[in-house]
């Protein structure tokens, strides 16, 4: 993740953010009256939970991209980049102050968080509940840490509550080609890691009652994953339906070959050859949310 705070342990091991010292913020760190978000349309909310509307095209985008580097400082080169593309105005530089000061009135009482660095602007953020990205990269670590102990039925709960942050497309409404082929598909791939974190948990604890509805959607939707599609293969033989389980293989075999040029990995075959010979356990490789 890009979000540069550091996620350390404290006495009671639970996870704080420690965002490093926050000269020229002009903010205690106790201030949390400010909330973001980019899992979804873009979004700033202030005490009262009440949001505030960026109508602003060029606004919205000098936001979002200060958001998907929190804390760090980035260049008015790097704004005008997400701004304008590879045709910025001479006069850039000058103009991306107007329109910082412009989203500063917008921002009201929040926009004590857009800070001015020599050489740039920074958002800053004081902890991940204050941020979509930083909580989920909470969730990540900690997802990860319950799955290597083996508590499944956590890791399923953080998975699910890590998935409950996309309110939507992320960036859906900051029309920004340079931010969208930086992060939009980093994000999506965040939400499938999640997705796909949450199916391993869940049928490590034998519910593939429960989610095989939801598997199938996931494999539908992702046809080369072998990961999913042998998550499908496994729910369908715990459910008794081995035929299906090997018609999928058979499926992702095809396809594989001819979307990729490649057979199915070890994942794949190991399972199929345990279902081939009934065994009445198979599991699958342990997965994480990658970083």
């Amino acid at each position: 993740m890009a979000v540069a705070h550091a996620l350390i342990t404290n006495e009671r091991g639970r996870l704080e953010t420690y965002a490093g010292p926050h000269e020229d913020t002009g903010v205690a760190a106790a201030d949390n009256a400010v909330a973001f978000g980019l899992l979804g349309p873009l979004l700033v909310t202030v005490r009262d939970g009440m949001p505030i509307r960026i109508p602003a095209t060029k606004q919205r985008i000098i936001l979002a991209a200060l958001l998907l580097r929190a804390n760090m400082t980035v260049s008015a080169e790097q704004i005008a980049d997400a701004v304008w593309g590879i045709s910025p105005p001479p006069n850039a530089i000058s103009v991306i102050r107007t329109y910082v000061a412009r989203l500063r009135r917008i921002l009201g009482q929040a926009s004590t968080r857009l800070v001015s660095r020599p050489t740039g602007y920074a958002i800053v953020v004081h902890q991940p509940g204050e941020f979509d990205l930083a909580e989920l990269e909470r969730f990540r670590i900690e997802t990860q840490q319950v799955a290597e102990t083996g508590q499944w039925d956590r890791a399923a709960f953080l998975s699910a509550k890590a998935l409950s942050l996309w309110r939507g497309v992320p960036l859906e409404d900051v029309p920004s080609a340079t931010l969208h082929l930086a992060d939009a598909e980093r994000l999506d791939e965040l939400r499938l890691q999640f997705a796909t974190a949450r199916m391993d948990a869940e049928l490590h604890l034998g519910r593939e009652q429960y989610v095989l509805a939801e598997l199938l959607k996931l494999a539908s939707e992702n046809p080369l994953r072998e990961h999913i599609q042998a998550q499908l293969m496994l729910a369908y033989y715990r459910c008794g339906r081995q035929a299906e389980a090997l018609a999928l293989y058979r499926k992702v075999h095809t396809s594989l070959a001819d979307e990729l040029g490649v057979v199915p990995g070890p994942e794949l075959c190991q399972l199929h050859q345990e279902i081939l010979a009934r065994r009445s356990s198979p599991r699958l490789a342990q997965r994480f949310p990658a970083q």
